[in-house]
């Protein structure tokens, strides 16, 4: 067996590839792969501070990174909404789409409210 790495990734581009959740762990490598591969890489994040930090990361690594930041809430049907209409207006075609977001409650935090519980299936299910 032949152990994959990003380098086998074929050139992007010209493509347009979105990748939700971004910011942190295995979506911001990913973005950071692709971007270096040459494609125009959406960031699609939940907060844009930390999608802004996220984007500087790539461009420090990948000088010519080709990067968009959009906000996406996919705990939110109206933020998905929005976001998809304002991609749509700017994106003729998307030729790939990650669906990496994801989000947990992690131990020891407080116990979850009524709002708060519809977040996590909220996300997996709009994510695929």
């Amino acid at each position: 067996m032949t152990k994959w790495t990003t380098a086998k990734i074929p050139d992007q581009s010209g493509r347009t590839a979105i990748v939700t959740g971004a910011n942190t762990g295995l979506g911001l490598e990913t973005a950071k792969a692709l971007a270096a591969k040459g494609a125009h890489v959406v960031l699609a994040v939940r907060n844009l501070t930390k999608g802004e930090a996220a984007a500087e990361w790539i461009i420090r690594s990948v000088r010519d990174a080709d990067l968009e930041l959009q906000r996406l809430d996919l705990g939110s049907l109206a933020s998905v909404r929005e976001a998809a209409d304002e991609i749509r207006t700017k994106h003729e075609t998307i030729d790939l789409l990650i669906n990496n977001a994801g989000v947990m409650t992690p131990p020891g935090r407080p116990p979850a409210t009524a709002s708060s519980c519809s977040s996590a299936p909220t996300t997996s299910a709009t994510s695929p």
